[in-house]
């Protein structure tokens, strides 16, 4: 059709058709002036276009698009105009030179409604859509917008959405995306209904005007709010502030508000709060500066504030003032409870009636530092795991007469480091270790020279779901001396270790920060005693050992800038005890022996320093405690034995709730 496509009080369908009007409109969709009846049309697969509107709807008329276009090719021309009529557009596209939909009011009739789904809507000079009296003297229009479905609103003036001459409009965004501003000029309203939506642009209401906002179901609005008169933010929505701004009312269902991003730091006035949610905030102790949440009137509810971490230390040590109220029974509180700043963790301090700071004076070690610390720590627990003695390592040698042979051992141990060592975490260690010796030609074929391998994987935790990981690999070698006569017997171990370490820290902001390194250490191990057979197949073995290890000092970065450096990690522990027990000879070369073990055990190193952003702390493991453990030994032939043993420690810094060890051995 190449003219004015009319339908007057009817009903009209178009299909896979082309309506163009080169002077004027291409569909017009009306009634007579005197009834209170209209026409309903629908395009499917179809355009229209006109040099004034691609389509015009008056009141009590109804417009239907589905997979179709509507044009307004002229210098003022408009896609869609609704006088007071009503439209619903899937999958659809609507264009004006202009703006893509022009809403305005008849002299007597003044409510209009558009509905888009997934449609996309385009003024390419102004406004999206425009809803403004089409003369002055007309009222302005009462208006009912829906979007939804990934329909799309774009001005070339950059403005989605203006509202103008006295008109309201309650827009409904629901699953789309929106890019513009939503313009409200004096003595008009909008209400902006946002539902798993995302808009980015502002929303400008003039003095006179009325703005009202509700983020709802996880919906994002990034942009200013400028003289708007209440905003309602829920169910995981956000509002993401670019510059200072003043709101009259404020509610928070399970919202949040965030300001902007770390570069700049804004304020948030608010003439009265309400509800619950959060508040995502930054701050700066070196320069004294923070985003600032100002309440003029009244605060009520509870609310939290989610402050950004760094990895970097404050250059200064002062108290941020970050909220303030005038009045009301409002609480604040941390996400976290703390805010972690470089080596540091912050609180928040309520001073007077309604002022909260982040207190400097009462900061603790954050956690990523207790991490970094304690990872460069936990070496010697994993070394001293997977070290043991000769018994636990290699089972009773004597039941066969201290002959060549080869082992395998696996191995677990859980301990519990308490905050008296400077920081505190819980390790959990299993591994393994696989041997052989021969005897050596000397000393009446009473020495022993093995060589050892091994591995094990050891998980720290520590407050607030920070964790750590070692991985170690080591090699080692062995002598060990029995004397069949006296009993003495000797043990000395050399080993050498491989450490893959990894940090992983949940920051207060619930931003995840990880570092990984890797470092060498040796060590080694004397231990000394005498096996003294008793009456009736009993024994009391008195020993002592003493053990020491050297780590590797290693400088490296958490991947939120975070710094960490040591020299060297020491311990050296020395050991006395006693193992009772009994052997029960079962006949044939078999023998079975339980026993128990007892033993006091001190750590003498007292300095292991770290250095985390050029704060100095100190991981402190010294002091004694005490340990007990049982096992058994089992000769199954003259070549085969195992052995398994269960040990527990306690002590002031470090306990050791369990450690399990199994392990066999084959002689020849």
């Amino acid at each position: 059709v190449q003219r004015l496509l009319r339908v007057t009080n009817s009903l009209g369908t178009v299909s896979n058709s082309t309506i163009a009007n080169a002077s004027g409109i291409g569909l017009s969709v009306n009634r007579l002036l005197d009834l209170t009846t209209g026409s309903s049309v629908n395009l499917t697969n179809s355009s229209s276009s006109g040099a004034l509107a691609g389509a015009v709807v008056t009141h009590f008329s109804q417009l239907g698009l589905t997979g179709s276009q509507l044009a307004g090719t002229g210098v003022d021309g408009v896609g869609l105009r609704l006088n007071a009529g009503a439209a619903q557009a899937s999958a659809s596209s609507i264009v004006g030179t202009v703006n893509g939909v022009a809403i305005s009011a008849e002299e007597v009739y003044t409510e209009a409604s558009l509905k888009l789904d997934s449609t996309q809507v385009v003024g390419q000079t102004g406004a999206a859509i425009r809803i403004a009296p089409l003369i002055s003297r007309l009222p302005g229009s009462v208006v009912a917008l829906d979007v939804s479905n990934g329909s799309s609103l774009t001005g070339g003036n950059g403005n989605m959405l203006e509202v103008t001459g006295g008109s309201s409009a309650v827009m409904n965004v629901s699953a789309s995306s929106l890019s513009g501003n939503v313009q409200v000029e004096s003595a008009s309203a909008v209400t902006l209904n946002l539902d798993n939506s995302s808009m980015t642009g502002d929303v400008l209401a003039e003095s006179g005007a009325l703005a009202d906002v509700l983020l709802d179901n996880n919906s994002v609005l990034t942009g200013h709010l400028e003289n708007t008169r209440s905003v309602a933010i829920n169910n995981g929505a956000q509002w993401a502030m670019i510059g200072n701004g003043n709101l009259a009312e404020l509610t928070l269902n399970g919202g949040s508000v965030r300001f902007g991003d770390a570069a700049g730091f804004y304020t948030l006035s608010v003439a009265n709060l309400s509800g619950n949610g959060t508040f995502i905030m930054d701050v700066d102790f070196g320069a004294g500066r923070t985003d600032f949440l100002d309440i003029t009137g009244s605060a009520t509810g509870s609310h939290s504030l989610l402050i950004g971490s760094t990895g970097t230390d404050p250059s200064a040590d002062t108290s941020l003032h970050v909220v303030r109220a005038a009045a009301g029974d409002a609480d604040f509180s941390l996400v976290g409870e703390a805010v972690d700043l470089g080596a540091w963790s912050y609180d928040l301090v309520k001073q007077g009636a309604n002022d909260w700071y982040l207190d400097a004076q009462t900061r603790k070690v954050s956690p990523a530092a207790a991490t970094v610390v304690a990872l460069f720590n936990t070496a010697p627990t994993v070394w001293y795991g997977e070290l043991t003695s000769l018994r636990t390592r290699m089972g009773e040698l004597r039941h066969n007469g201290g002959q060549s042979g080869a082992w395998m051992r696996t191995y677990g141990n859980k301990f519990n480091v308490s905050d008296a060592s400077g920081f505190g975490y819980r390790q959990t260690q299993q591994g393994f270790s696989l041997g052989a010796d021969g005897k050596v030609p000397m000393g009446d074929g009473q020495w022993l020279a093995g060589v050892m391998a091994g591995q094990s994987s050891s998980d720290l935790s520590l407050d607030r779901g920070a964790s750590g990981k070692v991985d170690s690999y080591y090699v080692g070698a062995y002598s060990t001396w029995l004397d069949s006569d006296t009993g003495y017997y000797f043990d000395g171990v050399l080993k050498f270790n491989r450490f893959n370490n990894k940090a992983r820290v949940n920051l207060s902001d619930g931003i995840r920060t990880k570092g990984d390194y890797s470092n060498s250490g040796v060590g080694a191990s004397l231990e000394f005693g005498r096996h003294i057979k008793l009456d009736n197949g009993y024994f009391v073995e008195p020993y002592s050992q003493l053990a020491g290890v050297v780590v590797e000092g290693k400088d490296y970065e958490l991947d939120n800038g975070m710094r960490a450096e040591n020299d060297l990690t020491r311990s050296l522990v020395g050991k006395l005890g006693a193992t009772t027990g009994r052997n029960f000879d079962l006949g044939q070369g078999r023998t079975v022996q339980p026993y128990v073990r007892t033993a006091w055990v001190h750590e003498f190193a007292k300095n292991n320093e770290v250095q985390v952003n050029d704060n100095v702390f100190n991981n402190d493991l010294s002091g004694s405690r005490g340990e007990l453990g049982i096992g058994i030994a089992a000769s199954l032939s003259e070549r085969f034995q195992v052995h398994a043993d269960f040990e527990h420690s306690n002590g002031d810094k470090v306990e050791q709730p369990w450690g399990a060890s199994v392990g066999i051995r084959y002689s020849w």
